[in-house]
This record gives C-alpha cells, sequence and structure tokens, in this order.
C-alpha cells in the first residue's frame, strides 16, 4: 500500500454518516474559540476607542 495514495476510509465514512463528523466539529469549536479568544484579547487602543464611541 501507498503511503502517499488518497483513498476512502469506509469505517470514517460510515461513521461520519451515523454520528457526524467530529473532527470537522472539533475544528470549528477550535476556530471559533480562537477568534473569540483573540477579539477579547485585542487591547490596541485605536480600535477599541473606535468600537466603544459607536
Amino acid at each position: 500500500m501507498d503511503a502517499t495514495s488518497t483513498g476512502t476510509a469506509p469505517i470514517y465514512d460510515l461513521l461520519i454518516t451515523e454520528r457526524g463528523d467530529a473532527i470537522a466539529n472539533a475544528a470549528h469549536a477550535a476556530e471559533q474559540t480562537r477568534l473569540k479568544a483573540a477579539d477579547t484579547l485585542d487591547f490596541r487602543l485605536a480600535d477599541n476607542a473606535k468600537d466603544h464611541a459607536a
């Protein structure tokens, strides 16, 4: 078997069908958390003053 081949994984496909794509869901949650943390921890004064003035 070639380690670089990109075949399908029938067991993984079946699990996705039955239970949803846990890896994609976790990646999405991690990205949302990263964005929220970046927004929360943004200490740039110019942007914060503009946001509070609106």
